[in-house]
């Protein structure tokens, strides 16, 4: 199990992380307005991502993972998508109301994106690659520019973003051997139409997370939407590696105990996450984030607080998409949108902080798991998951007695996390090592 998602966790991870200590460094030289401006540009290139992909991509996964002439498939795919961008650039037309939506306007490019194929085809490292140089090339770009030009951050992230979409889309389809640049066709626009509710699904669930991004500089200062975007972006690449783990058993996630494995390796990183964040706030949010954040602990403890309960139910989505629930999938990830995007508008004006982000973040994470869990109406859900994480409380108490005797220390830190990593590895190692069935 742990074996087959390393090399992909791997890639993926760093480039993450690597993106996580670029906005570190910027944030000593740039100031809250650049934080704010690529926090918009990043949400605005993820909306896109998911708006152009709006369930065909999901669909289209399912299809080309099976279907021998596949190629064709796949055209077909990219032909719709080329097709939508080319409605999405209207979006440019609200530039006139905030610049940032000229974005729009390159729309085309991140839909000639086929890296969904390279997965579907079994090609995750490859993947996982075009992932990394994702986020690698513009995040080190900005870095440079960072120390060199500082006034000049926002707009070589934009060029860098593009050329290196543009770029990986070529490599995609030299890797694939398939044409780069699709014919736009309406008539195959269709084939969104089957697939809608898992795309407004996939689009709703952006909300909880990033999508926050595309609301909350409206309702707070931009220091709090620096903030914000900081954590949320660790928030992603929190949810980002969970995701790893489902497409590498999303085969064998038909199966409830299947599933409920997939979410007990899911629990220990929400566990870990969530109990490090709590027992040294001081040194994890020093080691990541920079000491400018210090006295902004709560936020980031809020964050790993719905990391960790997204952890706990997150293969329901995958589970429920296998039943073919979708409509049901997509109205509770809807609602649950909704409310944290209207928890988080109302919270603005009570108390205008990031903690309010936080609070909306974990009651959207929660609403939609109770949704999920009537939805697959399956006895045992929240019970074996509940016992799983008690089964785990011994463990967690390493870190906090070290933090609680000793204090929040990088050193303290390092001992906790060692004995704490070394502890789960031996009374789990067997569970998780070898494979996915069930003893």
């Amino acid at each position: 199990m742990l074996k087959r998602i390393f090399p992909i966790a791997l890639l993926t991870g760093s480039g993450q992380l690597f993106s996580l200590f670029a906005l570190k460094y910027i944030s000593r030289f740039g100031t809250s307005l650049d934080l704010k401006a690529i926090g918009q540009t990043d949400s605005l290139v993820l909306f896109m991502l998911n708006g152009i992909a709006l369930g065909l991509q999901t669909a289209a996964m399912r299809d080309l993972a099976l279907a021998e002439d596949w190629k064709s498939d796949f055209q077909k795919a990219q032909s719709a998508r080329f097709t939508l961008s080319l409605l999405f650039c209207a979006g440019s037309l609200l530039a006139f109301f905030n610049p940032y939506y000229f974005l729009f306007l390159f729309a085309p490019v991140l839909a000639m994106n086929g890296d969904y194929a390279l997965y579907a085809r079994s090609h995750p490292i490859a993947g996982a690659s075009v992932g990394f140089s994702r986020l690698f090339l513009p995040y080190g770009a900005i870095m440079v520019t960072a120390h060199i030009r500082p006034e000049l951050i926002i707009p070589v992230y934009i060029v860098s973003t593009v050329i290196t979409y543009f770029l990986s889309n070529l490599f995609i389809s030299g890797y694939l051997k398939t044409p780069a640049i699709s014919q736009p066709s309406f008539k195959n626009l269709h084939l969104y139409i089957k697939s809608m509710p898992i795309g407004v699904e996939i689009l709703s669930l952006y909300f909880i997370g990033m999508g926050l991004m595309m609301v909350i500089p409206y309702f707070y200062s931009n220091s709090t939407v620096a903030l914000a975007f900081v954590g949320l972006k660790f928030y992603v690449l929190f949810k980002g590696v969970l995701r790893i783990i489902h497409q590498a058993f999303i085969r064998e996630m038909n199966s409830f105990e299947v599933c409920l494995r997939v979410d007990q390796l899911c629990m220990l990183a929400g566990i870990s996450f969530t109990v490090f964040m709590i027992c040294f706030p001081k040194t994890v949010i020093g080691i990541f984030f920079g000491e400018k954040y210090l006295s902004d602990s709560v936020y980031f403890i809020l964050l790993a607080i719905a990391g960790l309960i997204y952890s706990s139910f997150s293969s329901f989505i995958i589970r429920a998409m296998l039943e073919r629930k979708d409509i049901p999938n997509a109205i509770a990830a809807l609602a649950s949108a909704l409310f944290t995007i209207c928890l988080n508008i109302v919270l603005s004006y009570l108390n205008p902080s990031a903690v309010s982000i936080g609070v909306s973040l974990i009651a959207g994470e929660l609403a939609f798991a109770i949704s999920m869990v009537f939805i697959l109406h399956h006895k045992s859900l929240v019970r074996d998951r509940l016992v799983f994480f008690l089964k785990n409380i011994f463990i967690v108490a390493i870190p906090v007695l070290i933090a609680g005797l000793f204090g929040d220390h990088l050193k303290n830190l390092l001992i906790a996390f060692l004995l704490f990593g070394g502890l789960m590895a031996i009374v789990h190692y067997k569970k998780f090592a070898f494979g996915v069935r069930m003893a």
